[in-house]
């Protein structure tokens, strides 16, 4: 015999001992009814039929090693009351009685190993139904509990603006919750287009990030898909959605995506108000031009620029000459629309391409990047001043005034600050030369 089989043969052996030990109990019960009657004064006729009735049951429960070990309990003990024939005179008096006994208890213990098997597959059968009639009834309640999930879910995304839609990647067709056509414009109800026709919506800015993300997703790369980006409407116009999804399915054998699904949802007006607050946060609220700090992010990445191309770059430090007088004149809302003239003017004396920002007061900045040549920063500045000495009309009356300014040209390794303290070193400059021109600094 080899180890495994030995390895096999101990359990076989602990399971028929377990059963021989609940022939034994059963007997030993039955041993225990006999002795407590007989204590009480009620002696049975024999002290081996209720230990018999405990063999019977181990029997058909437990098999054959259940009936040997309740068989020598029963033994044993009807031996104990041999030696005592006091007990149970009558019974061991007569042999043809004792005979009986033991041919009825085997043939009813042969019985109940017969019909043992029969018990056992229909008790199996009865568990088995049981299990399965509970499986039902879970599977049941599982599929109430998803449907009113469902109703839920169609619920909440009623009337919303968060689209749900479900992509099969075996053919390409994509279906997408009611929601969608209202985002873009179309007919009330679900829509079911192709990938291709929806990447086609896809603002061009975004569509390579939207392609590639799409593709690491279905290699597997990354977990889950997330991306915002705009889609055109039907009317032309742009929304912008943050789009989420994951691969829900995929081929066993290969690892091909099959299957993904995900959510859209429009946040147009929340990036009309992050817009608007950059906005804000970058922009003069008399003027509309850059203010102080976003000029200083805008010099800083044209001296980064300017490092890499080796272009010159300028900045102009002005400010109005007697702004002061045209306030205590015609009062600072006329002083303020001459700010926002000076301001038109500013942005139509120099390219798209550079910026202008008014830092308080009358002050102006304006950088020049790209410059050709240094003369063309200094042809800028000479038609900003003859543009400023063009008269306005301001409360009917008309206005002349003339500006200064100090021009600077960036140097290597310059810093912002240092840029711009000397065009305004330079602006001071302009002003005692008598105003109305321009230093170089």
């Amino acid at each position: 015999m080899d180890l495994s089989e030995v390895s096999q043969a101990a359990p076989r052996t602990g399971e028929k001992l377990r059963r021989g030990a609940f022939g034994a109990a059963l007997v030993l019960v039955g041993i225990a009814v006999v002795e407590v009657l007989t204590y009480v004064g009620a002696v049975p006729l024999t002290p081996v039929g209720w230990p018999s009735l405990g063999a019977i049951v181990a029997s058909a429960i437990g098999g054959v090693s259940a009936l040997v070990g309740g068989a020598a309990t029963l033994i044993a003990y009807a031996l104990l009351n041999l030696l005592q024939p006091d007990r149970f005179a009558d019974f061991f008096s007569q042999p043809a009685v004792i005979g009986s006994w033991v041919v009825a208890v085997s043939l009813l213990c042969a019985g109940a190993l017969f019909v043992r098997p029969r018990l056992v597959r229909l008790a199996a059968a009865e568990a088995e139904l049981a299990a399965h009639r509970k499986y039902e009834a879970a599977l049941l309640e599982s599929e109430e509990q998803a449907r009113v999930a469902k109703e839920r879910l169609e619920m909440a995304l009623d009337g919303s603006n968060v689209v749900l839609w479900d992509t099969d990647l075996r053919n390409g067709r994509v279906y997408l919750s009611e929601a969608w056509s209202r985002i873009v414009g179309e007919d009330e109800g679900d829509t079911v287009t192709t990938v291709v026709q929806l990447l086609a919506l896809v603002h061009p800015e975004e569509r390579e990030a939207v392609r590639r993300m799409s593709i690491e997703v279905l290699k597997g790369a990354r977990p889950s898909y997330g991306v915002e980006h705009r889609v055109r409407t039907k009317l032309g116009d742009w929304r912008w959605l943050i789009s989420r999804g994951r691969v829900t399915e995929r081929d066993p054998q290969t690892g091909r995506a099959l299957r993904m699904i995900g959510t859209n949802v429009d946040i147009t007006d929340r990036k009309r108000i992050e817009e608007a607050a950059q906005s804000a946060a970058q922009s003069d609220p008399l003027t509309g031009l850059a203010n102080r700090r976003a000029f200083h992010e805008s010099l800083r990445m044209a001296l980064a620029r300017s490092r890499r191309s080796g272009n010159d770059i300028a900045v102009l430090y002005l400010d109005l000459d007697r702004f002061k007088q045209v306030n205590d004149k015609f009062g600072h809302a006329a002083g303020d629309r001459l700010l926002r003239h000076v301001a038109l003017r500013l942005r139509g004396s120099v390219r798209q391409s550079d910026t202008v920002a008014r830092f308080g007061g009358d002050e102006f900045v304006v950088l020049l990047e790209d410059l050709r040549d240094r003369e063309h920063a200094v042809a800028v500045v000479e038609k900003i001043i003859e543009e400023m000495r063009r008269p306005l009309n301001l409360e009917g009356f008309e206005v002349s005034v003339t500006t200064s300014i100090g021009l600077a040209y960036a140097n290597a390794g310059v810093e912002p600050e240092t840029l711009v303290k000397r065009a305004d070193k330079a602006l001071y400059e302009a002003k005692a030369a008598g105003r109305d021109c321009f230093s170089v600094g």
